[in-house]
């Protein structure tokens, strides 16, 4: 059936409407206090509040009977189980209208969110273990957002765009990037992917619905000392970019805007470089330029030494601004239309044989991580003594982590020139440390292709995959030289890292932390392959997917318990402690004031608030109280601690930083929460708010 786009045709613009899409979004928030963040592993780098909540953002697109969803999380990676459950959940509501093969769930890769939902034992002792109170809500949020992206399908056009962003993204190991050859290196102009792609959603209306945009830049713009809940770079631009486009004047508050990641394995938004702290002593991690003692090899934000905060403002704001340059750009835009497709495969990484360029035919390794692993990244240094480029290991070491488990010799020879720190793959113990089956995905809309892989590629590693990719569709007819391929993750799982194998040579902390040897991403180009093969031949293969494993019963939880909760003496929960001052003059300065109050609280591990709010700013309006903030707005910040933890004594404090664009008036502060009385599991809703208090333009 053809569907006219009525409203375009009366303004003359031939896009086709060819396709029914949808948007949703829906908020993944779990434990923002006691539960390890994921990303750093940095001990003690505990919850204790919120910057802003975490969102999954949906997408569907059908045409006739195939449809697919694309899914964008607030995590750090997404986790295989995490996946398998939201498939289960929608089997419950929808039938086999969306599985395994047509859902691809990918990650902003976030390291200020909430660990405790990759099931393997490496990760979960970066996050002290498998935690089912951070995986139901994140469960939960994501099952919704698709719920409200299917609710919301109608007919709609999608539009294609791509240009390049400066001044967002450096390599962090040029090192290693170097070692790749001259020839490839001559074909780029920066030694990392400058290209956000933008793939734009509107009705036959011609109403903004959404859009995706891809580009490579790690989530580590808030360091590892931050304790308080965040999306990172790509969750502010997310925010930033539906606040600007829903309260806009045609408007209909409905736009989703998800900034995924691509291939950032060794790319970081902190653009001014590493330097060795508290001097102005280059550095970049290894041992020839080991930093003086006490001092550390740490990257430096746009905004240094400002705020790490302004920095992730400005990482933001640059990916924010430049996705809606074009998706504003319709007649530069490849205006989408074309065969939906989808191919999926549980695949054993472990099992693959590569074959070089000599000939020679090579397996892949049982993973293992190398001893730069340890040494952390000038995004995030790690443990004391170790370094990058590290390819010998040390006596000591050796003796400490031959006890653990000692790397066999087929095992070291695989993994050669990587000196193994921890032999993940031959611990003999009925749960892996790290994943040997993976799930990759590849999706098609007309000429447009996304890929979904669970590793954090590096630069160049990304483009020989997305030049294979493109090469194979081409050589399958499924695909010309005007096709677009999209490399998303880390999506539908986590493996940690994959470098090219010249990179690998050289063990940096991405080569140490690419677990399944020199050959991982000659492995993954001829598995995606046999995608492309089974995307061209959909009746006519034998290619066998694997079935996915769950160790989640087998996992452990160190996070601390909590129990239940006491008001102060001679106070009721939500009474305020210390309250707001009753005026504030605003100031001719840029920097922002902070209001703040302090409120008898509950644990809010008894309620993670999904879809509400732990605080409010509110305004009066014609005697009446209008909210202007909630948790998830980045001038706020809400803070939790015990007082007297034997007791069950707790306190909030909400915060509102305040710009000079507020305007003058009568405002107060709300925090809400909940409690849970002993020796009941009964949860009891309770809220308050301070005082009244007037902002004045008076300086």
């Amino acid at each position: 059936m053809m569907h006219f786009c009525s409203a375009l045709i009366l303004i003359l613009v031939t896009t086709v409407c060819s396709y029914r899409i949808g948007a949703g979004k829906s908020d993944i928030t779990g434990p923002v206090v006691q539960v390890m963040l994921m990303g750093y592993a940095e001990m003690g780098q505990t919850g204790q509040g919120i910057l802003q909540r975490l969102w999954a953002r949906s997408f569907i697109v059908q045409d006739g009977d195939n449809r697919i969803v694309f899914v964008n999380t607030d995590t750090q990676s997404m986790g295989d189980i995490i996946k398998k459950r939201v498939i289960n959940t929608l089997e419950t509501r929808y039938g086999a209208l969306y599985t395994e093969k047509n859902v691809m769930i990918s990650s902003t890769h976030s390291h200020s969110g909430m660990g405790g939902y990759l099931q393997y034992t490496l990760y979960e002792f970066a996050a002290l273990g498998w935690i089912e109170e951070t995986v139901k809500p994140m469960v939960d949020g994501i099952v919704q957002s698709i719920i409200n992206a299917h609710d919301n399908l109608e007919f709609g056009s999608l539009a294609l765009s791509q240009g390049e962003l400066l001044k967002t993204n450096i390599n962090r190991s040029p090192q290693a990037y170097l070692m790749n050859p001259k020839e490839e290196r001559s074909f780029y102009k920066y030694d990392v992917d400058k290209t956000m792609t933008v793939l734009g959603f509107k009705n036959e209306a011609g109403d903004d619905l959404g859009l995706i945009s891809w580009f490579a830049v790690h989530g580590v713009s808030v360091n590892n000392t931050n304790k308080l809940v965040n999306g990172d770079n790509k969750g502010y631009a997310a925010y930033l970019t539906e606040k600007m486009v829903n309260s806009g004047k045609y408007s209909h508050g409905k736009f989703v805007a998800a900034f995924s990641q691509s291939n950032e394995g060794d790319v970081s938004p902190n653009t001014l470089g590493a330097f060795c702290t508290g001097s102005d002593t280059p550095c970049d991690g290894t041992r020839d330029s080991k930093c003086p003692n006490g001092s550390r090899c740490v990257g430096r934000g746009p905004a240094w030494p400002k705020s790490d905060l302004q920095s992730n403002r400005i990482i933001g704001e640059n990916q924010a601004f430049k996705a809606l340059e074009l998706y504003h750009a319709r007649m530069s835009a490849q205006q989408v239309h074309g065969k939906i497709d989808f191919v999926q495969r549980y695949w054993d990484i472990t099992k693959a044989i590569v074959t070089d360029q000599n000939g020679d035919q090579h397996k892949l390794c049982y993973p293992a991580m190398g001893y730069a692993f340890a040494a952390g990244t000038t995004d995030g240094p790690a443990l004391n003594g170790f370094y990058q480029n590290t390819t010998k290991g040390t006596f000591g070491w050796n003796l400490i982590k031959n006890i653990i488990q000692k790397p066999t010799e087929s095992q070291k020879t695989c993994q050669s020139p990587k000196p193994i720190l921890l032999d993940t793959g031959e611990i003999g113990t009925l749960h892996p440390w790290q994943p040997e089956i993976l799930d990759i995905q590849l999706f098609r809309i007309g000429n447009v292709f996304i890929y979904a892989v669970p590793s954090e590629f590096t630069t160049m590693s990304g483009r020989r995959l997305r030049a294979s990719i493109k090469k194979s569709l081409i050589q399958h007819q499924l695909g010309d030289q005007d096709t677009v391929v999209i490399h998303s993750g880390p999506a539908n799982g986590y493996a940690s890292y994959c470098t090219t194998f010249e990179e690998y040579q050289h063990q940096r902390y991405e080569g140490a932390s690419t677990p399944y040897g020199p050959h991982t991403l000659q492995a993954y180009i001829d598995a995606f392959d046999q995608l492309v093969f089974m995307m061209a031949h959909p009746n006519n293969h034998s290619i066998k997917s694997e079935k996915l494993p769950d160790y989640t019963k087998q996992g452990f939880n160190f996070s601390p318990r909590y129990r239940s909760d006491q008001p102060h003496i001679f106070r009721s929960f939500g009474e305020v402690i210390q309250d707001v001052s009753p005026y504030y003059s605003k100031r001719t300065q840029s920097t922002p004031f902070v209001v703040s109050a302090t409120f008898v609280a509950g644990n809010p591990r008894n309620d993670p608030m999904l879809g509400k709010t732990f605080l409010t700013v509110e305004k009066k309006v014609n005697n009446q109280w209008i909210v202007i903030r909630t948790d998830n707005d980045y001038d706020t910040r809400f803070i939790w601690k015990y007082t007297y933890q034997l007791l069950g004594m707790s306190e909030a404090k909400v915060e509102w930083h305040i710009s000079n664009d507020i305007e003058p008036g009568i405002y107060r502060l709300g925090y809400m929460g909940n409690s849970r009385a002993a020796f009941s599991k009964k949860i009891v809703p309770h809220s308050g708010y301070s005082s009244e208090f007037e902002i004045s333009n008076m300086y």
